[in-house]
């Protein structure tokens, strides 16, 4: 009788060093996280200059203007939000397990709960014989997005906004129609957004002559 009763405390104590190992090697690299959210307070906006598209993904490279003439089809109006971060407690659940090795998990991509309702672009000038000067032309511009660890796509600007997108970390437009006449054109861009503190913004471009 004393043979088996030490040989269950033996056993039961077995059980609970493994338990706990298990669960620390479980435990290790995942967590908590602390999820890293971020909200847009306002922009910086610049014109550039196509450097190079990627045929695959079509990712833009851009450069700082070289030249105050530019084929359509090289130019870029890029917004940089300026952001805000702010945390939420990411869920965490331990793993228990006897033999299987832990693997690390990975820490949540920040996002945002800004939410993009429009992109409006206006110019100063009628851009064809088709839109006039107080038509919005985002239909002749594709966007192309930059959210934290993720890939990015050219899209149509129309196309990008019916997906009701989440704000991202970068915008920028490019002109998929050549104007009418080769001109100088200023673009008004107006952006609007459900947004936790930013609601709309607009400006206006530097002057830059567009070749037809």
């Amino acid at each position: 009788m004393l043979k088996k009763a030490l040989f269950s405390y033996i056993f039961i104590v077995g059980i609970f060093i493994l338990l706990t190992v298990s669960c620390g090697i479980t435990d290790t690299g995942c967590g908590p996280f602390t999820n890293y959210n971020y909200k847009i307070t306002d922009f910086e906006t610049s014109l550039k200059q196509v450097i190079y598209i990627n045929p695959i993904n079509q990712d833009v490279e851009l450069g700082a203007l070289e030249k105050d003439t530019l084929d359509f089809d090289e130019l870029v109006i890029q917004m940089l939000p300026d952001t805000e971060s702010y945390t939420a407690q990411a869920s965490h659940k331990l793993n228990f397990s006897f033999f299987e090795t832990a693997y690390a998990c990975s820490p949540p991509i920040p996002s945002s709960e800004d939410k993009i309702t429009d992109i409006q672009i206006f110019s100063n000038k009628n851009y064809s014989t088709e839109f006039s000067s107080q038509q919005n032309i985002s239909e002749l511009f594709d966007i192309v997005v930059q959210y934290p660890n993720r890939g990015s796509q050219r899209l149509s600007l129309n196309e990008f906004l019916a997906t009701n997108p989440e704000a991202p970390t970068e915008i920028i437009l490019l002109p998929n129609t050549a104007p009418s006449s080769t001109n100088s054109f200023q673009f008004t861009v107006k952006y609007f957004q459900d947004g936790l503190e930013l609601d709309e913004y607009q400006f206006t471009s530097d002057s830059i002559v567009i070749k037809k």
